[in-house]
């Protein structure tokens, strides 16, 4: 049941789970407010832990934010007749919302690369060349297999 999933994911902790913490400092520059937060949270748990669909945990918390169970088997009951008709509804809504959301392919990519234009998500590296000489190798070279055999004769 899905609402299951929501109570799992709402009680998951996200605090003490160090792989989400590490993925979450590389967000700290940028201005982090509960609906991104809320994301982030989302797709880690759909990545890492189990599946849970974004659309409905927002749908069902925005209705019953932190019920109980069986309030919860009573919206499912509630949603399960409705849904069809919101399903309709907020396709299109959706549809536009992922479409900028959504990772590009890699023909989207090279595309974006070719007409010299910036790829949404990527960081811009600051990489300059130093201009320095290389420094030499501290290790032997490693004989080529037709210099080892004029070697041990």
């Amino acid at each position: 049941m899905e609402s299951e999933v929501f109570f799992r994911f709402d009680s998951y902790d996200f605090e003490a789970d160090e792989r989400f913490q590490d993925g979450l400092k590389t967000f700290q520059e940028t201005n982090r407010d509960e609906t991104k937060l809320l994301d982030m949270k989302l797709f880690f748990y759909n990545r890492f832990v189990e599946p849970i669909d974004r659309s409905s945990y927002k749908r069902w918390s925005s209705v019953s934010p932190r019920g109980t169970q069986t309030d919860c088997e009573q919206l499912d009951q509630r949603t399960l007749s409705d849904s069809a008709s919101e399903i309709r509804n907020n396709q299109t809504a959706e549809t536009s919302a992922e479409t900028e959301a959504t990772p590009l392919s890699f023909a989207e990519v090279m595309r974006l690369v070719q007409e010299g234009k910036e790829v949404p998500g990527a960081k811009k590296l600051d990489i300059k060349p130093t201009n320095q000489s290389p420094t030499p190798s501290q290790m032997e070279r490693i004989l080529k297999p037709w210099e080892i055999l004029s070697v041990s004769k």
